[in-house]
């Protein structure tokens, strides 16, 4: 716990000569897949702080649930705070964190189950913008899904949060958590009886729950 308590206040700019303290922190994470406890390619795993961090591949491979398996090319999950030291600069308009997950494709089978993605993204971000009494966290999301087809059939609406039945669990596309302090968004979820998968995952948030990193 001292070592935690003393790392924020690091980055909080406490003590340190020179530096531009803030009243609070950004924090960031994104991941290609997560099912359970098990991430693929993750990036800025701590999420705390976030910091500008890139995990890419060229390809996934994965079985899961005994009989599914999971296919995707040209994968990414990035990070990026900006300023990238937080205590580096005085607080400005534009001063952001940003999440994001690509992937070129995915390619979902197993028992009476055919689900094929075109490319697939998913991004959150906090901003920091003038409010009424000085700059305050603004929270933004988006995710994008070219194509899909289930089982041979095209879903021809891709936009805003969509609920697709399949022959195990539900398929929720372009879904959005928000809190007063937090934003998750994720392009996709297979919500299965027995665990979710989850495909493009954005988070950005900020803490303490009453700081606020656009200010001194």
């Amino acid at each position: 716990m001292a070592l935690a308590i003393a790392t924020m206040m690091t980055f909080l700019g406490a003590g340190t000569a020179g530096a531009a303290p803030r009243s609070g922190l950004f924090l960031c994470q994104s991941s290609v897949f997560r099912l359970a406890d098990e991430v693929w390619l993750q990036a800025n795993p701590p999420e705390t702080p976030c910091a500008d961090d890139l995990e890419a591949t060229d390809r996934q491979d994965l079985t899961f649930l005994g009989t599914y398996r999971l296919q995707s090319s040209v994968i990414d999950a990035r990070t990026d705070q900006k300023p990238n030291i937080l205590t580096s600069a005085a607080p400005a308009a534009g001063d952001l964190a940003n999440s994001s997950a690509r992937l070129a494709s995915i390619r979902v089978t197993g028992p009476g189950l055919l689900i094929e993605f075109g490319a697939v993204h998913a991004d959150a971000a906090v901003t920091c913008v003038p409010g009424g009494d000085g700059l305050v966290p603004s929270f933004s999301a988006r995710s994008t899904i070219v194509t899909l087809k289930v089982n041979g059939t095209t879903v021809v609406d891709l936009t805003g949060p969509i609920t697709i039945p399949l022959s195990v669990g539900t398929l929720r596309l372009n879904q959005t958590t928000t809190t007063a302090t937090a934003l998750v968004r994720r392009a996709a979820v297979w919500d299965t009886p027995f665990v979710d998968l989850i495909l493009g995952e954005a988070r950005v948030s900020i803490a303490p729950s009453d700081g606020n990193p656009c200010r001194a």
